[in-house]
């Protein structure tokens, strides 16, 4: 609380502190046109297998940037996939690692945070310096069916940057 303070002093005080307090900091994040060539990725992954799924992409921040809901899949589908991508989004891990960690620790404790779900088929997006940028969380095949058409549409972001 004391940092916030100070920090609002020095930018009422000093108006070029908080632009230089910004200084070498990127601010990266998945773009619209990004998120849509990811969902389209994990759309043609999806059709190649004849599965239905839905796709929800998240920013570093946790905040929905892009959802797809292909036709014929479950309403539950919609609710499990944006809570993959915001678990994934939480955590630079896969929501599989997730589950992989939590359950080889006593009492379970990432199972015991509110709103995250430790199903494969959320993973997280990364820019090419390795900072974590977002997420995608799939829903709607079995969990490890979600996570190969997942990791098709992260694979289509690193792609995208090598271009």
């Amino acid at each position: 609380m004391i940092r916030q303070w100070i920090v609002v002093f020095l930018c009422m005080c000093f108006p070029g502190f908080a632009f230089a307090s910004n200084a070498g900091i990127s601010s990266a994040s998945i773009s619209l046109h990004a998120a849509q060539q990811m969902a389209d990725a994990v759309q043609k992954a999806a059709e190649e297998r004849d599965l239905r799924l839905v796709i929800s992409i998240f920013d570093q921040h946790g905040q929905l940037r892009y959802f797809r809901r292909m036709d014929g899949t479950s309403v539950g589908s919609i609710q499990v996939s944006q809570l993959k991508g915001l678990t994934s989004a939480s955590f630079p891990l896969s929501t599989r690692e997730l589950a992989t960690r939590s359950s080889a620790s006593p009492n379970n404790p990432y199972a015991s945070i509110p709103g995250f779900v430790l199903l494969a088929g959320g993973v997280p997006v990364f820019d090419r310096t390795g900072r974590h940028v977002g997420s995608i969380g799939v829903s709607g095949a079995s969990p490890d069916l979600d996570e190969v058409c997942a990791l098709a549409g992260a694979d289509s972001f690193s792609s995208q940057l090598a271009e």
